[in-house]
């Protein structure tokens, strides 16, 4: 059977909600844990700054004192709207996970073929993991998670495991319209998120020369066809 179509190719945030995965509990943060101030002109004055002091000297290499020069504030101001430097590279996580899983929300609507959006939302996932400053920043979070680890977990949930939760949720909607046949819908999300970047997400963070955008389109379409192989329900008189 085939299954793929010719097509496929803020300061730091508020628990919400304890979500369990097989390996520990994390807190998840609520889409809005940016608060009121999170448009602020100023706020993201000193976020643009941050960015780039995190970029060239790295987490535990940047100073609150270097943000506020790159930011051009004064140092009283950088605390009223973050506490710590964590804070500041919480709230910009947020913002690139966040606008990530506005495209999966857009995207897994549940209209078209399963196939169609599953490639189209992986597409897309793979795009925002391997861009340069979200590879930098996995890479700095990695090398701090010891040193900070409540920092680490924070920014877990806020990304992978906030995927992980979109995607069961997208899952429970195909399976409600008979397209797919899911014990635990959550798991599938883990399952599709692993399955989706094992090897990529490695290669660059290594600095491996990057695959070429066939290369994974190809990769895209044999990942998303096993799943679907695996969850496809019976009889589906696809072939």
């Amino acid at each position: 059977m085939r299954y793929l179509s010719s097509q496929c190719h803020n300061p730091g945030p508020k628990t919400v909600v304890n979500e369990k995965t097989s390996n520990t509990d994390v807190s998840l943060p609520a889409d809005n844990a940016a608060g009121e101030d999170k448009d602020n002109p100023k706020r993201r004055q000193i976020l643009d700054g941050a960015r780039k002091m995190f970029l060239s000297k790295g987490f535990e290499g940047t100073s609150m004192q270097d943000v506020a020069r790159a930011a051009k504030v004064s140092k009283g101001t950088l605390y009223v709207y973050f506490d710590n430097k964590e804070s500041m590279f919480n709230a910009l996580v947020l913002k690139e996970c966040g606008r990530m899983h506005e495209t999966v929300r857009r995207i897994g609507v549940g209209v078209g073929p399963v196939e169609e959006e599953l490639c189209l939302i992986a597409r897309r996932m793979i795009e925002a993991l391997l861009e340069r400053e979200v590879l930098a920043a996995m890479r700095m979070m990695i090398g701090a998670a010891e040193t900070f680890p409540d920092l680490a977990r924070n920014i877990y949930a806020a990304g992978p495991m906030r995927t992980i939760l979109l995607l069961g949720e997208y899952f429970e909607l195909r399976c409600s319209q008979g397209d797919l046949v899911i014990d635990d819908c959550k798991e599938a999300g883990a399952e599709f998120v692993d399955l989706l970047l094992a090897g990529l997400q490695r290669r660059a963070l290594l600095m491996v020369p990057p695959f070429t955008d066939a290369e994974i389109d190809a990769l895209v379409e044999r990942r998303v066809s096993r799943f679907l192989v695996a969850y496809a329900p019976p009889h589906t008189g696809k072939e």
